[in-house]
């Protein structure tokens, strides 16, 4: 009997199955989709690196005939699984008082984005020995001056002025804080204001272009 399901399926996201016999064979699996006792692979696939974002949840049949969660899995650039992950769960049938079922254990199998994991401890290592502190609506982050330039430039159309600064800031903290920056706000840094002209979204850091404020 397929008495464990998985749920939480997020939008977007790939999520595949396979029997842990030929865990090379996967096929497409949706919410609520069911599954027997025995042991079953599972594989996430998002669309962009996240920052312990839950990926789905694992249900099993318990005692009282209800579905309960058995595991939540999350992907997290800090673990090396910012945008994959496939895991092997095992569970066994019981059939008293009712059919039901029990996991015996969960194990991760292989995780993606090996490389979005270095960047973003690159950047943490930086900010901690060379990075300064600038407050974002209050909250205080860490970050890295990593361009400036004061040039103007002549081009069709008028007159182009570039960012006076660009500044890195790994993504945990922000993930951390619930908070995700945007275009327009204002970031404080030993007294002077900045703009946010352009915001890029790295695997491993906000990438800000931002204009000195008067």
């Amino acid at each position: 009997m397929a008495n464990n399901r998985i749920i939480n399926l997020r939008a977007g996201w790939l999520y595949e199955t396979a029997d842990h016999q030929t865990p090379t064979s996967f096929t497409t699996v949706s919410e609520g989709a069911t599954f027997a006792a025995g042991e079953t692979v599972f594989r996430v696939t998002a669309d962009t690196p996240q920052y312990d974002a839950l990926a789905y949840t694992i249900q099993r049949t318990n005692e009282s005939g209800n579905y309960e969660d058995a595991y939540n899995i999350r992907l997290n650039v800090p673990d090396g699984s910012g945008t994959t992950r496939t895991d092997c769960f095992h569970s066994v049938a019981h059939a008293n008082p009712i059919a039901h079922t029990q996991f015996q254990s969960a194990n991760t199998i292989d995780k993606g984005a090996h490389h979005t994991r270095l960047a973003f401890e690159q950047q943490v290592n930086l900010e901690r020995s060379m990075g300064i502190i600038f407050d974002y609506q209050g909250n205080l982050f860490r970050g890295i001056w990593s361009g400036n330039t004061e040039a103007r430039q002549l081009e069709e159309g008028g007159l182009l002025e570039a960012y006076d600064v660009t500044l890195t800031s790994s993504r945990l903290q922000w993930a951390n804080a619930s908070i995700r920056p945007i275009v327009g706000a204002t970031i404080t840094n030993s007294g002077k204001r900045y703009k946010i002209e352009n915001l890029v979204t790295l695997g491993s850091a906000y990438e800000f272009g931002l204009m000195k404020k008067q």
